[in-house]
């Protein structure tokens, strides 16, 4: 088994050197009949802009652009061209689903599934846009309200690889991991590109520690989507299975080049700084997370941890009781902030 992780992961650093970093989505919106720029690549780029040059208040060419952007994956400079078109013209359902899609991506889930409930106002009834409100309500554990649209996406498209990929994410909230197994699978099966149900998968195989499996995932989604953290995050957590720190280290930063506001990586970067002892840096990087996760009590712990390594007993404290005003059932926590403050009052009375 060993000899064999070795290899795949030989096999993986030979196939990351040739990875491209093109992909495209196909465009499922139903958009009003207008004639569309159909070119490819780089031209349709260009005629996009010299388009927009030509007319900038016309809100379709920016979803266009924004469209063009979402489907090499550019998810931040779609965002803005959709912001663009909507700004321009609220009323177009497309649009409004085409932001969700970019939020989604962006992992806003509040604000995709606010957005995907708008095209939902202004009649939208394409099975993307219930699969995307089932996706976002299982994100925020509604499993009552996803089934509606699940069962929705269920009469009118059986077929689409998204109703496996939600199944799966269903069956994951009722801790039913043979059959989101079996799902995920399915969904790939359905769809080969669909790089979501490929790190859902190497979750799972993770969590079971199961680190020999995620290397053939790992690879056919590298080539597909070579930019994507979370690729860069299970190629670390894949490295750290077998000992390889400095290698996790190197793919977590890699993937930060790729995107440096790919929260999925500053937690595995503070938990490597951790290990090597630099606990500024450490605090650093968790703090990044902690910006986007306020309520991660454990993580708020941590940087008071690394606070008293710092020798810092007030912003230790300071970290402690707002990890307790979140989870107030702490009591080991609460007498090691009074711990700490016995050694202050006791070194500012030998002070004196």
């Amino acid at each position: 088994m060993k000899m064999n992780i070795f290899k795949l992961a030989s096999i993986l650093s030979l196939t990351l050197l040739i990875l491209s970093c093109s992909n495209k989505k196909e465009n499922m919106n139903k958009m009003p009949p207008i004639n569309e720029l159909n070119y490819s690549s780089e031209l349709q780029l260009s005629a996009l802009n010299e388009a927009i040059e030509a007319d900038p208040d016309n809100h379709y060419l920016y979803f266009k652009r924004a469209d063009y952007f979402y489907g090499i994956n550019n998810f931040r400079i779609a965002q803005n061209d959709i912001v663009k078109a909507i700004r321009l013209d609220g009323n177009v359902s497309g649009y409004w689903l085409l932001s969700a899609q970019i939020n989604n991506e962006l992992e806003n889930t509040d604000q995709s599934l606010s957005e995907a409930q708008k095209a939902l106002e202004l009649g939208n009834t394409e099975p993307l846009l219930y699969a995307l409100l089932a996706n976002c309500l299982l994100e925020k554990n509604d499993t009552i309200t996803a089934n509606q649209y699940i069962s929705k996406l269920t009469a009118i498209a059986p077929q689409m690889a998204e109703l496996n990929f939600i199944e799966a994410k269903k069956s994951i909230l009722r801790k039913d991991t043979a059959q989101s197994f079996l799902k995920y699978k399915a969904c790939i099966q359905k769809n080969p590109q669909y790089i979501e149900a490929y790190i859902a998968l190497m979750s799972l195989y993770y969590n079971k520690h199961m680190y020999d499996s995620i290397m053939p995932l790992l690879i056919k989604a590298k080539r597909m989507r070579p930019c994507k953290p979370e690729l860069f995050l299970y190629e670390g957590k894949f490295f750290e299975s077998i000992n390889k720190e400095k290698v996790a280290y190197a793919a977590y930063k890699e993937g930060l080049l790729c995107d440096p506001q790919a929260v999925v990586l500053y937690k595995p970067l503070s938990e490597y700084y951790q290990k090597t002892n630099n606990y500024k840096e450490a605090m650093n990087y968790l703090s990044k997370w902690i910006e986007k996760h306020p309520a991660d009590a454990k993580s708020i712990i941590k940087m008071g941890d690394y606070a008293l390594k710092l020798n810092d007993n007030r912003g230790a404290i300071t970290y402690y009781k707002n990890s307790l005003s979140i989870d107030t059932t702490n009591t080991y926590l609460r007498k090691e902030i009074e711990r700490i403050e016995k050694n202050i009052q006791a070194a500012a009375d030998t002070s004196r």
